[in-house]
């Protein structure tokens, strides 16, 4: 029984050493993860910041290279169209200056613009680097009209006369400075539909009525 009372202190000794032991190589390990987690964070953050100068740089190099580059300003603005819109009035629709940049220029929206145009059928925009922009234009060949009755802008109702293309498409008309050149007797006498549902008229849309 003394034997035993003698050796319970060393064995408390060896005990708390062992606690320091690992509590020691716990903190240790907690350090290791601390760096690993520094130099994780340290190699993402320089790989954003990387990326993001190379992805400015890229930007400003092409902006500066290309798209307001003077050496791809329009100079010519060839349009053509198989109708009777004016070029002129084509240029302003479609948003197009002369001194523009040629690549910078957005062809869907050139295209989306002129399209919104109920008399233009369909239309191609084509670069052609390094100063001149191609239009070519479709237009819908009227074939009748129609009138349809609608409140006045001052009140009572007016008459809004419209036109349509052999599919039924609504036409609105030309005003006289749209016109390449003077419109014909012909081209103002369209043989009238009447009984339209008024509804259904809207520009650039296809009538469906079967009497139409």
């Amino acid at each position: 029984a003394m034997t035993w009372f003698k050796r319970q202190p060393r064995n408390r000794r060896l005990g708390r050493q062992y606690v320091l032991d690992v509590k020691l190589r716990s903190s240790q390990v907690r350090a290791a993860r601390a760096r690993l987690a520094a130099v994780a964070l340290a190699v993402v953050f320089g790989s954003v910041l990387g990326i993001s100068l190379l992805w400015r740089g890229g930007q400003w190099a092409l902006d500066r290279l290309v798209y307001e580059n003077k050496a791809f300003a329009i100079e010519q603005l060839d349009i053509q169209t198989d109708g009777v819109i004016s070029p002129d009035q084509l240029r302003r629709w479609a948003g197009v200056r002369l001194g523009e940049n040629l690549l910078a220029l957005d062809l869907a929206r050139v295209r989306r613009d002129l399209k919104m145009v109920s008399l233009i059928q369909s239309v191609s925009v084509e670069r052609i680097p390094p100063h001149r922009l191609c239009v070519r234009v479709v237009e819908r060949e009227p074939v009748a009209q129609v009138g349809v009755l609608r409140p006045g802008a001052h009140g009572g109702v007016e008459r809004i006369p419209f036109q349509l293309d052999a599919e039924g498409c609504v036409i609105v008309p030309l005003q006289p400075s749209e016109w390449a050149a003077p419109a014909s007797a012909a081209a103002q006498q369209l043989p009238l539909i009447t009984g339209v549902n008024p509804n259904e008229v809207q520009a650039g849309r296809k009538i469906e009525q079967p009497q139409v």
